[in-house]
């Protein structure tokens, strides 16, 4: 099936923009980011608690321009861990970008991984599920990929959440028209989602706060005082977050 215009305009648009540039360069950008691999780093601690070894193998399924990967590798590499990480992405002037990263980088498909079965400890698909229309078969083939007792980790916007109803149905209409999400998400259908696909134990944290207009969140987050109030309205009010993380168990 043909994809619908604007859905087409937005990936294509998408597929050209420098995501270091446009966000680890801003402030509010760039603490997101390193929160987000404090985060990862957290799940990752956990779970070598839990198994008695460091991650030999990580995939980022869904790479983008690297940014993870380059957290991924300053985790590893401060712990100490020989871990080898790898990243594929559909995109190849991503790839070209995430190649600072030093990790091994394949161009494919989520839905048709270049990799043999159970091949990673960890497999993490941070903001990318909800530009795919068969969430299913995605979350199928990093199963696939995922050792038994193997680590997922998966981000995505709350866009199922109230104030992101309200931002884009009411105030903000407009990115309805523009963006090339399929999926809006909530913390209680991402879990179950995982939960479906196979998935054990399946958690959801949050991260930030949803600001029902991009204007008011940009204005917000320009300053340390706004991301720190952004940071505790979203662990006051979590089904109001901006992000989700689940993490869970093949």
């Amino acid at each position: 099936m043909a994809e619908r215009g604007h859905i087409a305009r937005a990936r294509a648009a998408w597929d050209l923009d420098d995501q270091f540039a446009a966000q680890y360069a801003s402030p509010a950008g760039r603490r997101l980011i390193t929160d987000r691999w404090a985060r990862f780093g957290s799940f990752l601690d956990a779970w070598c608690t839990e198994t008695g070894t460091p991650p030999k193998a990580i995939l980022d399924a869904g790479c983008g321009d690297g940014i993870n990967l380059v957290g991924l590798a300053a985790i590893a590499t401060r712990r100490g861990w020989p871990t080898t990480l790898h990243g594929t992405d559909r995109n190849a002037l991503r790839l070209a970008r995430a190649a600072t990263s030093g990790a091994s980088l394949t161009r494919a498909s989520l839905l048709a991984l270049p990799y043999p079965d159970a091949a990673f400890d960890v497999v993490l698909c941070n903001h990318v599920l909800e530009h795919i229309p068969d969430c299913g078969a995605a979350l199928a083939e990093l199963r696939r990929v995922l050792r038994p007792g193997g680590l997922l980790i998966v981000g995505v916007p709350n866009e199922g959440c109230v104030l992101a109803r309200l931002r884009n149905h009411v105030l903000q209409r407009s990115i309805l028209s523009t963006t090339d999400h399929v999926h809006f998400f909530t913390a209680d259908s991402l879990a179950r989602m995982i939960a479906d696909a196979g998935f054990q134990a399946p958690s959801v944290a949050v991260e930030e706060f949803f600001w029902p207009h991009m204007a008011i969140g940009r204005l917000v987050q320009s300053t340390g005082a706004g991301r720190a109030l952004s940071r505790a309205l979203g662990r006051a009010m979590p089904g109001q977050a901006a992000g989700l993380i689940a993490r869970a168990l093949r």
